[in-house]
């Protein structure tokens, strides 16, 4: 093995089409930094002289010729860019480090000198600072009694990614817990220590409680999530109320350090539910036999869906007799029983209100019974009235 006296390493990613020579195989010993004969370019003071160092135009092709003969694969316009603008770290390099090449010179032309063994007295003082390059990441290294550079390979540039993904049922029933549910994914290959997924609450929608520890604030649901893995998913979930019909839609966001923001959306349809009410009064009582007898019937849809195809039947006592009706659909009456033709449609908060004319025929404690049907009620409600006839 050579003792070699070199003047300084620096870290240095250089693609160029400048000079080539011969990459020295064999091992190197450098015992001393800063030989004239050898050192790639003047010893360094500051970080500044690092930085201008990079910058000299005449000494480019130069660090491509090196990192050329080293077989480096890298952009130099990535190294090159980093030394104007990363930090500088102020480093001594150990007794005993065996350096994968060293950039030096030979009669005046650069060379590489392969695993050169740092062999001083003592820990050579240096400059450093990281970069990557086509996704693989380095650090480049210049002693300071040189500027002979060299690169340490540190891998490839981590990868961080995030996907999300929202789930709500298709449809819901107006007043019942809507639950919406969110998948958070690591995509990428390193773990991520925090994350944030947060749901914006849509308006007219009431948040009732979520799961994993999620707050409320401000119209936004919030989870803050630890030590995500890659490839691990993570789902949190809300429960929301919404009273009124129409389409509950979801946003949402997660956001970690380093990594993009992910989105998602999804929807529900509230549907709405009839709820019928059914009242019936007579307007008049006790009454004469002889005299007529005016019965008010209200049919009130307090739910919040239309109820269709409302169907009203009155069934009279014997002791009564069908006069005439009016209201919103035609009256007829037939035997004990009086029809209204059927209502096609009674909406959300409407009310229907028919009234029937019916004559004493005598002394009575008189039951007049009216039932209401629909399409989303076959089953009758049932109302009736006492009407004392005298």
């Amino acid at each position: 093995m050579k003792n070699l006296v070199v003047v300084c390493l620096t870290i240095v990613t250089v693609w160029s089409a400048g000079i080539t020579g011969p990459a020295y195989a064999e091992s190197h010993r450098a015992t001393h930094l800063g030989n004239p004969a050898t050192r790639f370019a003047p010893p360094l003071a500051t970080p500044e002289d690092l930085r201008a160092l990079f910058r000299n135009e005449k000494l480019r092709p130069d660090f491509g010729a090196v990192l050329q003969q080293w077989g480096w694969t890298g952009r130099l316009d990535d190294l090159f860019a980093a030394a104007a603008t990363a930090e500088i770290a102020d480093i001594k390099i150990p007794i005993g480090t065996v350096m994968p090449f060293m950039s030096s010179r030979k009669n005046g032309r650069p060379i590489c000198l392969r695993n050169v063994l740092w062999a001083g007295k003592e820990p050579a003082p240096a400059y450093a600072f990281s970069f990557t390059s086509l996704g693989q990441r380095y650090r480049c290294i210049t002693p300071k009694a040189c500027s002979n550079f060299f690169l340490e390979e540190l891998g490839a540039e981590p990868r961080f990614g995030l996907a999300l993904e929202c789930t709500t049922p298709d449809e819901v029933i107006a007043g019942r817990p809507v639950p919406v549910c969110l998948t958070v994914r690591n995509t990428g290959d390193v773990p991520l220590r925090k994350a944030q997924v947060v749901l914006d609450i849509p308006e007219g929608a009431t948040l009732v409680r979520t799961t994993e520890g999620g707050n409320a604030a401000e119209g936004r649901a919030i989870w803050e999530l630890a030590n995500l893995q890659p490839g691990s998913p993570r789902q949190v979930c809300a429960n929301l109320a919404m009273r009124q019909p129409g389409v509950l839609s979801f946003r949402a966001t997660a956001d970690s350090p380093g990594a993009a923001s992910a989105t998602t959306a999804c929807a529900t349809r509230i549907a709405g539910i009839p709820a019928i009410l059914l009242e019936l009064v007579d307007l008049e009582d006790p009454i004469e036999v002889g005299h007529e007898i005016t019965y008010e019937i209200k049919v009130t849809n307090q739910g919040s869906a239309p109820a269709t195809n409302v169907r009203v039947t009155c069934t009279l006592p014997s002791s009564m007799e069908f006069v005439s009706g009016t209201g919103p659909t035609p009256v007829q009456g037939a035997g004990d029983t009086v029809t209204m033709s059927p209502l096609a449609g009674l909406d959300a908060k409407a009310v229907a209100t028919w009234r029937v004319v019916t004559k004493a025929l005598r002394e009575d404690d008189a039951r007049f019974k009216v039932s209401v049907r629909s399409d989303q009620f076959e089953r009758a409600i049932v109302e009736d009235e006492s009407t004392q006839l005298y």
